[in-house]
C-alpha cells in the first residue's frame, strides 16, 4: 500500500516528493536536527529502502540484502548562515545490510528503515545519499539541510519534528531507534493513508521558561492544517499546559483516517500566558485516502461570468481584490492587470485568475482561494500596524505567498545586533529549503525583508554585517 501512496504523491506533488518508486532502488531520505552543545547540533538521518527492490542472499537461517551506500554532508552552494564550514563535515560509506526471515513474504510497499545519528557544527548543508542497486546502477538523493545553533539561541526554540509510524516506551539503549526512553520508528516517506493512518510525532522544546507563566507553565498547541493554511483542520488539534523546563520532550499522535487525500502540515506552537505565539515549528506530510476523498467530492456546474459573484462586484471591492492577488500573480498576470482598463474585463480577469488555480473545479468551493484569504486574514491579524495593513508588510506578503514558515527564530535582544527574525521553510515549490531574514532596521518595529535564498526575493550577501551596524 505504501508504494501506491508514493506513486500517487509523485504524480500529484511533482517536485515535492522524490519519486524513488520509478528508480531501481526505492529510497527515501529525511532528517531532523536537535540540540547537542554550543559547538555542534545533532542530526538524525532517516532512510527508507523498498524491501521488494533488493536482491537477497542466504545467510544462516535468514536472507540478507547488502546495498553499497555513501552518505555525506557538504557545505550548501548558497550557504549564508554564519559559521557554515567550507568543506564536507561528514562522510560515511558502508554496505547497508537488511535482513528478512522469508523473502516470499516481502510485499510491494514494505520498507527497511535505517537511522544514523551524528553531530555537526550549525550551518547550511547539502545532504547527499547514494546507493548502488543490484544492477549496478547508482541512485542519488540530495536534500538541502539547515542545522540551527540551538544551544546559543537566546530564546525559546523547538527542534525539527520527526514524523513516525510508531512510538513506544523502551528501555533498550542498544536499539538504534532508542531516544529518551522511547523507540521511535521514523517515516522517511512522510506518506500516510490507508493501512497507515496514525501519525506519530516527536520533537524537543528548549528553554521553555521564556514562555512560562508565574506558575511555571507554558502552553503547547499542536495541530494539523491543510498545506498553506495556518488554522487547524477540524478536530486534529491539541492544546496542553506543560511545565517549563530547559528541555521538554514532545510526543503524541493523531488519527488521519478522516482526512481526504492531499498535503498537510503538522504544526507546533509554543504559547505564553497571553496566548501569544513565542516560537513555531512544522513538518509537511501527505495523505492518500481515496475513500474519504470520494465521499466528499461533489460535482458542480461551472459558473458563467454573468452568473458569478464577479459580475456584480462593486468597483472598490474589485480594485482591492486585484491588489490582493498581485501578491501571488506571475509577471504575465501582473502585466495584464496593468493593461486592462475596462471594469468588466478586469472582473473577468479576476474570475479566471482564481479558476485556473482551483484544485478541484468539480466542487462549489475554491479551496486555493479560501486558503489565500485565510492567510491574508492571518497576516492582517498578526502584522497590522497603525499605518499599514498586515498583508502589505514584508512578513505578511511572505506568509501569503509561501505559506507559514516551518520555524521562526525571534532574535530580538541580542547584544549589538538589531532585532530580527529568521524564518525557515522546509519546502517551497521549485526552491526546496529556504530562509528569510526580517529586521527592524530603524527601531520603529517595522520588520523589513533584508535577505532570502528564494529566487526573485531580495538577497544581501552580508546581511549579518547589516544587523551588527550601529543599533539605532
Amino acid at each position: 500500500m505504501e508504494r501506491v501512496l508514493r506513486i500517487w504523491a509523485c504524480a500529484l506533488f511533482a517536485g515535492a516528493v522524490p519519486c524513488a518508486a520509478q528508480l531501481p532502488i526505492d529510497i527515501s531520505v529525511e532528517y531532523a536536527t536537535f540540540m547537542y552543545d554550543e559547538a555542534e547540533s545533532i542530526v538524525e538521518i532517516y532512510l527508507a529502502v523498498g524491501a521488494a527492490d533488493l536482491s537477497y542472499a542466504v545467510r544462516d537461517t535468514s536472507f540478507v540484502a547488502a546495498v553499497p551506500a555513501t552518505l555525506g554532508l557538504w557545505r550548501a552552494t548558497d550557504a549564508s548562515l554564519e559559521g557554515t564550514p567550507e568543506e564536507a563535515v561528514w562522510y560515511h560509506a558502508e554496505d547497508l545490510e537488511f535482513v528478512a526471515d522469508d523473502t516470499a513474504a516481502i510485499a510491494e510497499g514494505w520498507y527497511h528503515v535505517r537511522q544514523l545519528r551524528i553531530t555537526v557544527p550549525p550551518g547550511e548543508y547539502e545532504l547527499r545519499v547514494a546507493a548502488v542497486a543490484a544492477t549496478g546502477q547508482e541512485v542519488e538523493v540530495r536534500r538541502d539541510m539547515i542545522v540551527p545553533a540551538y544551544a546559543t539561541i537566546e530564546s525559546c526554540a523547538i527542534s525539527d519534528i520527526t514524523l513516525a509510524t510508531r512510538i513506544e516506551k523502551s528501555g533498550d539503549r542498544n536499539d538504534p531507534f532508542f531516544k529518551n526512553g522511547l523507540a521511535i520508528s521514523p517515516n522517511a516517506n512522510q506518506l500516510y493513508g490507508q493501512g497507515m493512518d496514525r501519525l506519530w510525532y516527536y520533537a524537543e522544546a528548549y528553554d521553555t521558561q521564556c514562555a512560562a507563566s508565574d506558575a511555571g507553565q507554558y502552553t503547547l498547541f499542536v495541530f494539523v492544517s491543510r498545506a498553506n493554511a495556518p488554522m487547524p483542520d477540524g478536530v486534529l488539534q491539541r492544546r496542553r499546559a506543560r511545565t517549563a523546563r530547559p528541555v521538554d520532550v514532545l510526543v503524541g499522535s493523531f488519527s488521519l483516517s478522516e482526512l481526504g487525500s492531499g498535503s498537510y502540515f503538522l504544526r507546533m506552537v509554543m504559547l505564553n500566558e497571553a496566548n501569544e505565539a513565542v516560537v513555531e515549528q512544522s513538518r509537511k506530510f501527505f495523505v492518500f485516502n481515496p475513500t474519504v476523498a470520494a465521499q466528499v467530492t461533489t460535482v458542480a456546474a461551472a459558473p458563467t461570468f454573468e452568473t458569478s459573484e464577479y459580475a456584480t462586484m462593486p468597483d472598490d471591492e474589485l480594485e482591492r481584490a486585484l491588489e490582493h492577488v498581485a501578491v501571488i500573480a506571475n509577471d504575465t498576470e501582473k502585466g495584464r492587470m496593468r493593461r486592462i482598463r475596462d471594469p468588466d474585463e478586469r472582473r473577468r480577469f479576476l474570475m479566471n485568475f482564481w479558476q485556473v488555480r482551483d484544485p478541484n473545479p468539480n466542487t462549489p468551493a475554491n479551496e486555493y482561494r479560501e486558503e489565500f484569504y485565510t492567510l491574508l486574514g492571518y497576516a492582517n491579524e498578526r502584522y497590522s500596524t497603525a499605518n499599514e495593513e498586515g498583508w502589505r508588510s514584508d512578513r505578511g506578503r511572505t506568509i501569503i505567498k509561501y505559506g507559514q514558515p516551518s520555524s521562526i527564530e525571534p532574535r530580538l535582544y541580542e547584544a549589538d545586533t538589531k532585532p530580527h527574525e529568521i524564518w525557515n521553510y522546509n519546502s517551497i515549490a521549485g526552491e526546496g529549503k529556504a530562509v528569510f531574514i526580517f529586521a527592524d532596521l530603524n527601531g520603529f518595529g517595522i520588520y523589513e525583508l533584508i535577505h532570502s535564498t528564494v529566487t526573485g526575493e531580495r538577497k544581501l550577501a552580508n546581511w549579518q554585517v547589516e544587523l551588527r551596524s550601529t543599533r539605532f
